[in-house]
């Protein structure tokens, strides 16, 4: 532990209020979460004001309060008032558990699409190449084995940096994980040292918070600012923009300008083979999309110091992750995939990779938050490539299933896109895979690995789309 003295020492602050000189044991901005002891941070968000719970925060032990607005002193606390609580917060807890990233190695991956998989296929490759490595992502923290639940896919500083010293403590040198536009955006991995930033791609999403691409844009940048190698999409038109803007950063993809570049690019039934300077590697998938996220993970290894060779010889073995086009078995003849895809841009990765001759039907809905615009789109991309659309239900929250359906059919209309309205998501499957024939795909899109559905607002209803699925075909 360390004393409050020593850590206001540390920090820049505009006026200070001091009350006893107490050794710390903890920093958080949740008044829920103060023990005795803590600072509380009083951080003013979108929707939440910390400045409101200070009170709260002190009946459950808070001897420091970090704030920026003008507060109510009350005596024997210390009062810290800066000009950016989020920053300080960062600074703070970095202080306090003696800035653990500066001893590991740090990939984080950000983009529109790709995340998960890239983070987690880089986690593989360090493991089998370098040595132990975690992963912070959409399902947790994965240290050595063991599952640490954390409250959002890019959780915030404290509780990364209670995650490094967990890895730390398992002599555990590597960590990968998976960098949101709104966890970039809100500061929550200010003060993390990165050694590899990787750029995806980027497309329309998360709009309804970001309000325009190009605030979407500068949030990803975040990442690549503080990351020591920059790895970039040469192939994604805001790749390119990255790359503009970091033009050290190595970029990877299938055009001639790319650092880490893929060609003789070949396909059987459920392979893909290419080759990089000369070194032939081969993938357990067809899609493209995942393509570039094997290429990102190649980039970022080479750049940690290993060979093309070497990489080569154990990506084949990657596992992949649930949900990303993955196949599910079936005695009926049909490509039976589940893939978590719930943009544009990733139904159209998943459906630019499907063989132009093969018949394809797709099982999908969309949230109840996403804007008119955002389905029409959905809907437009789905006829686009002439897919047959078995518009279901996924998540409508606090809006309707059938107003949402009406809102995608609207984008079909502009190309006369071929559908069904079926509103229970396992009857829509089972109807799907009535429908297709020997060498179809059906496509079950959008819920993935969840284990929930959202009926009713945000209430979570039991539902797990790959034993619906197992379900519906034991009863076929």
């Amino acid at each position: 532990m360390i004393k409050l003295t020593e850590i206001l020492s540390k920090i820049e602050y505009k006026s200070l209020r001091m009350g006893p000189d107490v050794e710390i044991r903890g920093v958080t901005n949740n008044s829920l979460k103060v023990e005795g002891d803590f600072i509380f941070v009083a951080v003013k968000g979108s929707i939440f004001d910390g400045h409101k719970y200070i009170a709260d925060a002190i009946k459950n032990g808070a001897c420091a309060i970090v704030h920026s607005e003008v507060v109510e002193f009350i005596p024997n606390v210390t009062y810290i008032r800066v000009e950016n609580p989020r920053e300080i917060f960062a600074k703070l807890s970095n202080i306090i558990s003696d800035y653990p990233s500066r001893k590991m190695d740090l990939v984080a991956v950000t983009g529109t699409n790709g995340k998960t998989t890239t983070s987690k296929l880089v986690a593989y490759l360090i493991e089998r190449l370098f040595g132990p490595c975690a992963n912070i992502g959409t399902d947790g923290a994965n240290v050595a084995g063991e599952i640490i639940p954390t409250s959002n896919t890019t959780p915030d500083i404290t509780e990364i940096n209670r995650i490094l010293n967990k890895c730390l403590e398992k002599e555990i040198k590597y960590l990968t994980l998976e960098a949101s536009s709104h966890g970039l955006d809100q500061g929550r991995l200010f003060g993390i040292d990165f050694k590899v930033g990787i750029f995806n791609n980027l497309s329309t999403e998360h709009l309804d918070y970001h309000k325009t691409m190009e605030a979407y844009f500068k949030a990803k940048m975040i990442l690549l600012e503080n990351s020591e190698i920059k790895i970039v999409n040469a192939d994604d038109e805001w790749g390119q923009k990255a790359i503009s803007i970091f033009p050290d950063a190595i970029s990877f993809g299938k055009s001639d300008t790319a650092n880490i570049r893929a060609v003789d690019i070949e396909k059987s039934e459920k392979t893909m083979t290419f080759r990089i300077n000369g070194v032939k590697f081969k993938l357990n998938t067809i899609a493209d999309f995942e393509l570039y996220n094997n290429l990102a993970a190649i980039a970022a290894l080479k750049m940690m110091g290993a060979s093309l060779t070497d990489i080569a010889k154990v990506i084949t073995d990657f596992p992949g992750v649930g949900s990303r086009f993955e196949y599910i078995d079936n005695d009926l003849g049909i490509n039976l995939v589940v893939d978590f895809a719930h943009t544009p841009r990733a139904y159209e990765e998943i459906f630019k990779s499907l063989p132009e001759d093969a018949k394809k039907i797709a099982v999908f809905g969309i949230q109840g938050d996403r804007n008119e615009e955002f389905r029409a789109l959905i809907g437009k991309t789905v006829s686009d490539f002439d897919i047959y659309a078995m518009i279901t239900t996924d998540d409508p929250k606090f809006d309707s299933y059938e107003n949402i359906s009406k809102d995608i059919v609207a984008g079909f209309r502009e190309n006369y896109g071929a559908y069904s309205l079926v509103k229970d998501r396992e009857d829509a499957i089972r109807a799907a895979i009535k429908m297709a024939k020997p060498g179809d795909y059906v496509l079950c899109l959008g819920k993935g690995e969840e284990d929930f559905i959202k009926l009713h607002g945000n209430e979570k209803t039991p539902y797990k789309e790959k034993e619906t699925i197992i379900r519906v075909l034991e009863d076929l």
